[in-house]
């Protein structure tokens, strides 16, 4: 990357990939404990020109048949997936008239398992993943220790030699124009990155992924539960929180009452 320089028009679309019941204080750390929470998935499409991207992936196909056979007992019981067969990655994007192959890319915001579950959707293909260098380093752990328990998923990542993936460290400007530019956002994960968007319409905005979970981590400086390091996290929150009070549009991941008022794919987003 880059993939081109040009005044090309930047749509952003964000598709549905289902849902996650769980508990707030799985969300928001230490907050309302007990009470039932449903939470979006979704990953973004971004159409630059006659080029179409993917940030992140949803959950694999597999979830919504067996939890508990393909993510464990522990972790499908605090995190219950509600998918329909057209919030799987493949098929919710051709509500765009897209197929994995149309792709010219995919960025991983980071390796847990309802971001980037599907990306064996990719493999009858040649589309560049990019997962940041740290990021790519815990998922081959992952890989070679077989390990379970956690928001990463073995089996998600069992087609990793024969897909198309490509290290990066830092920020990097997609399309080289600063129109879409990923950077890293450490601490819910060691590579997590998050990304600046600035449509051809409308404001620039910043997708935050889960450096974000919700607008009231930001507004009550509430951590998220699920972090490698917490202290990075808070300092995520505290700069997201300084660029919403100095005109940023910060847009959250996990944010049920966000993205009701939100549409879904095939509609532009406008945060």
């Amino acid at each position: 990357m880059p993939m081109c320089a040009t005044d090309a028009e930047v749509k952003v679309y964000a598709c549905n990939a289902g849902s996650l019941k769980t508990e707030t204080q799985y969300i928001l750390k230490d907050t309302r404990i007990g009470t039932p929470m449903e939470i979006p998935v979704l990953f973004l499409i971004i159409r630059h020109g006659k080029e179409w991207i993917a940030f992140d992936t949803g959950c694999n196909g597999e979830t919504a048949r067996d939890p508990v056979a393909y993510w464990g007992e522990e972790t499908a019981k605090g995190f219950w997936p509600v998918i329909g067969p057209d919030e799987e990655f493949a098929r919710a994007i051709r509500t765009l008239g897209l197929k994995p192959p149309d792709l010219k890319a995919v960025i991983l915001s980071h390796g847990h398992l309802d971001h980037a579950g599907a990306i064996e959707d990719l493999r009858a293909t040649t589309v560049p993943i990019y997962v940041q260098k740290v990021e790519l380093a815990e998922i081959r752990e992952v890989v070679a220790t077989q390990r379970m328990g956690t928001a990463y998923v073995p089996d998600d990542f069992k087609y990793l030699q024969e897909l198309n993936i490509r290290e990066v460290q830092g920020a990097f400007d997609i399309f080289g124009d600063r129109s879409v530019i990923a950077f890293p956002t450490p601490g819910h994960t060691l590579g997590h990155q998050s990304l600046y968007v600035k449509p051809s319409v409308g404001k620039a905005f910043i997708y935050a992924a889960d450096a974000l979970y919700t607008l009231e981590c930001m507004e009550k400086s509430i951590p998220p539960a699920v972090a490698a390091d917490f202290s990075a996290t808070m300092q995520n929150i505290h700069w997201f929180k300084l660029a919403n009070l100095a005109g940023v549009t910060i847009v959250p991941s996990h944010d049920p009452e966000y993205w009701a008022k939100h549409a879904w794919a095939p509609a532009e987003l406008v945060p």
